[in-house]
């Protein structure tokens, strides 16, 4: 199988909708994995319909629609279309009186002459197998929040830190802020002596970080996600993967 992809709700909050989505154009060898921001219940119910999952939506389809129109150097041209789609969040966070503004993070990928081109921002994971080693080449971009977020009220986090690249816990989502440009980080990877690479939502991270290679090697996407369940079943956390093999990067 040369692509592998899929995602799953969590298992710990019935009533929140699965806000991860992932999408696969193999035609135009475009890859979104996209995971909402969490919000609060309200009065015990969780919001219905999410705010955020409409926001994965919106994402995916300016995303992809950028993608699929544009030419010209990838690398730039992915950063321009999570920049476009953010507009369209902006866009929709007017219209809707929330607490804070709807948005999510995430990881794009092409692929375009055996190189696999990509963005990111916020928490989501890419991977690289080469081998018998495993290199991650995102950075985790809510590290530092994680760490002192007991110092912060939840109010600072959402409003002052989020998309705030001169707080030292500053962290990126694609919340419709224009700011966010300032956590889009891109790079591009040479496949040929690659054997694998691996997107993954932050509810996979727990997991991922402790497998063996080889079973991460051997898995499908969908197997990673069941085994990942198996890890911790009670996870408040979306999971999601995309998993492309060396022959699709390679064609």
């Amino acid at each position: 199988m040369k692509i592998s992809y899929g995602t799953i709700k969590n298992t710990k909050q019935q009533d929140k909708p699965n806000e991860d989505l992932v999408f696969c154009d193999l035609d135009r060898n475009i890859f979104i994995l996209l995971d909402g921001v969490s919000r609060d219940t309200i009065n015990g119910v969780y919001p219905f319909p999410s705010p955020a999952a409409e926001a994965t939506e919106i994402l995916k389809a300016n995303i992809h629609k950028e993608l699929s129109v544009t030419l010209g150097n990838v690398r730039d041209r992915i950063v321009t279309a999570m920049m476009k789609a953010n507009a369209k969040v902006q866009e929709y966070n007017r219209e809707h009186i929330l607490d804070f503004a709807a948005g999510a993070v995430g990881i794009i990928g092409v692929i375009e002459d055996q190189r696999f081109y990509y963005a990111y921002i916020g928490d989501c994971y890419g991977r690289v197998i080469t081998g018998d080693k495993v290199e991650i080449f995102t950075t985790c971009q809510t590290q530092e929040i994680a760490r002192h977020k007991r110092e912060y009220s939840t109010y600072e986090i959402r409003h002052i830190i989020c998309n705030n690249i001169k707080h030292p816990c500053g962290y990126g989502v694609l919340n419709g802020d224009e700011r966010a440009y300032d956590f889009i980080q891109s790079g591009v990877i040479d496949c040929a002596n690659i054997d694998q690479i691996i997107l993954s939502s932050d509810g996979m991270e727990g997991y991922l970080s402790g497998a063996f290679i080889g079973e991460i090697y051997e898995s499908t996407a969908q197997e990673l996600i069941i085994k990942a369940m198996r890890y911790n079943n009670k996870a408040q956390d979306d999971r999601s993967v995309i998993k492309i093999e060396k022959e699709h990067l390679l064609q």
